[in-house]
């Protein structure tokens, strides 16, 4: 039975899920009977009319790893069909609904954040610029929830709507998103896929731009991969190549989801016909990959081979297949290894027969190798672009020279290499701040720039190497609120725990008192070596107008500063990524920027591990914290759908040093009974494929059970979504909301403070 706590009758003593844990008081028994109610200091009495609030039920299960015994309170929870747990969640949800939509300046700051948004007419994305001058893109409209797949010949062309995910939803309230485009070389076809609902499997159709006919039924289980490649096409169109999950066939476990891909073929000629299998374990023959190796297929126009490329996607490494193209037609296809694993390639770039690759071998700030395709010889590569103090993070081979994005610290650096020199040449850009090669083809001069900073909203640029100049392209509008001018950004670094100098960025409004009272958001993500570079998002502006302050802290785990700065948060040394964290607020605090009262912590995925241990490790230094989907139960990482390929960035329960790691970053494992723990707000797509829910629920549970500080623990549903990946604007924007008044209202600030209940 679940237990109201608006109910005294229902109210019983709850067993202790720690055996060592004292009986729990009645002081604390009439809190858990009062539904939470928050301090008397933030008025945070809720509202009269509340939808029932129980606590979870304790149903200790016990593991035993490596003579280390585990007891788990709520495993019962990970059954998240069961009707009891989808109840109990559901009544959760309604739960923080209704106290979210209490707070009484909620509303005025949500019409700011739609004013905010709309005052620049369409955000544009996902640009690709075809040889031919032919342009694809995804563009969302101010008011439209979704983008949508437009194509225009040359910039000042008309602009002509290809897909329009909205129109093809399964079912009313169904949530349909356009996860991946690949339009043919001339643009002739294009491959699109759709996913429902936050799902990362989606269904790909082809389309005939011209006269609009989807050729074919659609393919089923093709992913909408977040790292690798989308669909690859022949130089002829005739075919295109792409990556499927296999069949999860009855009987087999969540693990086998994502694991076993391959790269499948269709012929145009033939767009009904079976996808037939080339490269992965779904052939007969050819190199086997372990489960977690993702495919993919890459046909250079420039070159007579064709490469097959198997992405390890925690690890970011490739080994790299070669054939001639003529034998992609075969049975069976004579692949051949040119690139392993051990070579430590995380991405490549191909001119003709020469191929260009990053390499981390013996070098943890990466440079740049050469090679032939004709002749491979990994052995004997060229050094194109030696290590420097800067960070590798991207190249691209246009008709012109080869372009290399370094990272330096924060910022990129943009560098251009002529074919047959070593001469690299920086060019300028319009400001300092993040650059991403949007586009690039090897048989077109320049290429494709988008670039954003902490106080500039990403715009598109092209670079043209004759003229020696960047353009910024109409294709974005340039909004009101794109670059705003009141606000400035602070570059500093902290000494952490260990006297490991951490970036810190901050962001805030010019001229504001650093006197302690500015309610300010931390946040930041440290694993899989990814990167969190300036870029800016005018709704932010609601935050800034208020006082509040931005901090984003470059922690140990990323990748800003190399392979070693993420080796140094990264399974044993995990630690260091919330320490790191720690450090930067304790000196957000000590500069007085702000005070524990009036900082929060924002989180997501595997940031989730940042922010949760950063709060049962010092929960005084925060006055609220907020995690979406966040990876927060790290000892139960293996019964996730995603949860073999990631032991690779984590750890394995499965040796002692891994369960060890897991078990020190896991939030959930580390909160504590009668913990003063922050308000938490628990944000999560029920439908999350890669973070299931139940390790928000779980955690929820939990901190309600324990923690003695008073503050809400809100666990916010959305059952229209997932990780995230194909989330409307709305659902966003909701989400965006919702953070910042919960964080206002935890930081006491008056006009977001709920009205007293009666009685009380």
């Amino acid at each position: 039975m679940l237990l109201d706590v608006h109910s005294a009758k229902a109210a019983v003593p709850l067993k202790s899920h720690r055996p060592d844990a004292p009986r729990r008081s009645k002081e604390v028994l009439f809190w858990l009977i009062c539904g939470m109610c928050t301090p008397v200091w933030a008025q945070a009495l809720l509202p009269q009319k509340m939808p029932p609030r129980v606590l979870a039920p304790v149903r200790i299960v016990t593991d035993t790893y490596h003579g280390v015994l585990l007891e788990d309170p709520y495993r019962f929870m990970e059954n998240v069909g069961d009707p009891e747990v989808a109840s109990w969640m559901k009544s959760q949800s309604d739960y923080a609904r209704v106290v979210l939509d209490s707070l009484p300046a909620r509303t005025e700051l949500l019409k700011r954040i739609e004013m905010l948004e709309s005052s620049v007419s369409s955000r544009v994305t996902s640009v690709s610029w075809l040889r031919n001058n032919r342009l694809f893109y995804l563009k969302r409209e101010a008011q439209e929830a979704q983008p949508k797949l437009f194509v225009r010949e040359g910039l000042r062309g008309k602009e002509r709507l290809l897909v329009d995910p909205e129109t093809l939803s399964i079912g009313e309230g169904r949530n349909s998103s356009l996860h991946f485009y690949s339009a043919s070389p001339s643009g002739r076809y294009v491959a699109y896929g759709i996913a429902q609902g936050g799902s990362e499997l989606v269904e790909m159709s082809v389309l005939d731009t011209a006269s609009g006919k989807v050729l074919g039924p659609p393919i089923d289980r093709t992913s909408a991969n977040v790292i690798g490649p989308t669909p690859k096409w022949l130089p002829d169109e005739r075919a295109f190549y792409f990556n499927r999950k296999q069949e999860l066939r009855p009987g087999m476990p969540l693990t086998e989801k994502y694991a076993n891909s391959s790269v499948f073929m269709i012929r145009i000629p033939r767009p009904d016909a079976l996808p037939k299998p080339v490269f992965g374990n779904a052939t007969t023959a050819g190199p086997r990959l372990e489960p977690d190796e993702v495919p993919f297929l890459a046909v250079p126009h420039t070159s007579e081979h064709a490469l097959a490329m198997s992405l390890l996607e925690i690890g970011n490494l490739i080994s790299l297949y070669s054939v001639h193209r003529s034998e992609l037609q075969k049975e069976q296809i004579p692949w051949q290894r040119i690139v392993g694993f051990e070579d430590k390639i995380t991405e490549f770039a191909l001119h003709g027969d020469d191929l260009y690759m990053i390499s981390g071998k013996d070098t943890p700030r990466f440079k740049v190798l050469k090679t032939s395709l004709a002749k491979p010889d990994m052995q004997h590569a060229a050094v194109v672009l030696p290590e420097d103090s800067a960070v590798v993070k991207e190249i691209a081979a246009a008709a012109d020279a080869l372009y290399v994005r370094l990272l330096d610290g924060g910022p990129s650096r943009l560098l251009r290499i002529p074919y047959g020199t070593n001469h690299a040449h920086q060019i300028a850009t319009p400001f300092s701040g993040s650059i991403r090669i949007a586009y690039a083809d090897d048989t077109r001069p320049g290429l494709l720039l988008e670039l954003a900073g902490w106080t500039q909203a990403s715009g598109f640029y092209s670079y043209d190497p004759a003229k020696e100049r960047l353009t910024r392209l109409a294709l974005q509008p340039l909004g009101q609120f794109d670059a705003p001018e009141e606000l400035v950004t602070q570059e500093v670094k902290i000494p952490s725990h260990d006297g490991v100098m951490v970036p810190l960025s901050i962001v805030h409004k010019r001229g504001i008192q650093f006197d302690g009272s500015n309610p300010t958001i931390l946040t930041g993500y440290g694993a899989y070596g990814f990167s969190l570079e300036p870029k800016f998002d005018p709704r932010w502006l609601a935050w800034f107008e208020r006082g509040g302050i931005y901090a984003v802290a470059h922690v140990r785990g990323g990748g800003e500063l190399g392979e070693a700065w993420h080796r140094g948060g990264f399974q044993e040394t995990k630690p260091n990524t919330w320490k790191d964290l720690i450090a930067c607020a304790e000196y957000l605090i000590a500069k007085r920027f702000t005070r524990s009262e009036r900082l929060g912590l924002i989180g997501g995925s595997a940031g989730g591990i940042l922010v949760g241990r950063a709060m049962t490790e010092r929960p005084e230094l925060f006055a609220a914290v907020a995690v979406y989907v966040g990876l927060l139960d790290t000892t139960r990482l293996e019964t996730m759908a995603v949860g073999p390929g990631n032991t690779r960035e984590f750890g394995s329960v499965k040796t002692e040093s891994g369960f060890a790691a897991l078990r020190s970053m896991s939030t959930y494992e580390h909160v504590k009974d009668q913990g003063r723990y922050p308000g938490v707000l628990l944000v999560h797509g029920v439908n999350d494929p890669r973070v299931p829910v139940w390790t928000s629920a779980k955690t929820a549970a939990r901190l309600q059970a324990t923690s003695a500080s008073g503050r809400p623990v809100l666990l916010r549903l959305d059952y229209q979504a997932g990780h995230g990946i194909g989330s409307s604007a709305i659902q966003r924007r909701l989400e965006f909301v919702d953070t910042l008044a919960f964080m206002l209202w935890q930081f006491g600030d008056p006009s977001f403070q709920p009205p007293r209940r009666e009685g009380n």
